[in-house]
């Protein structure tokens, strides 16, 4: 999956905002709550691997906008001839299972 992250540029753009105290600020004074200078530093500088829904709703509240304003989710182009298909054929024999599922009477 292709993620374009423009945090950084959608704040100066629509916002003057270009430190990250300035949008704590921001986050504070609309929502009451604090995000971590630390972790707004990590969402500035570069895409996140991981964000809570949660965080990304104060920060879209604060700002007034839309997910879509400052990230962009795209489908990843896939080559067909390097797809692999997703079967027990292609499990290599390390990672099968050995044992078949108990028998429900041995619980009894």
């Amino acid at each position: 999956m292709a993620i374009h992250w423009r945090l950084k540029s959608y704040l100066s753009e629509k916002h003057c905002i270009y430190r990250p105290t300035q949008l704590q600020k921001l986050i504070i004074k609309k929502t009451g709550v604090q995000i971590s200078l630390r972790n707004l530093c990590n969402y500035l500088d570069h895409k996140p691997k991981t964000l809570r829904l949660q965080t990304l709703e104060i920060v879209c509240s604060a700002l007034e906008c839309e997910l879509h304003d400052f990230c962009e989710v795209k489908p990843a182009k896939q080559d067909p001839s390097k797809m692999k298909k997703l079967s027990y054929q292609n499990t290599p024999h390390s990672k099968r299972a050995t044992r078949s599922f108990p028998d429900p009477k041995d619980y009894s």
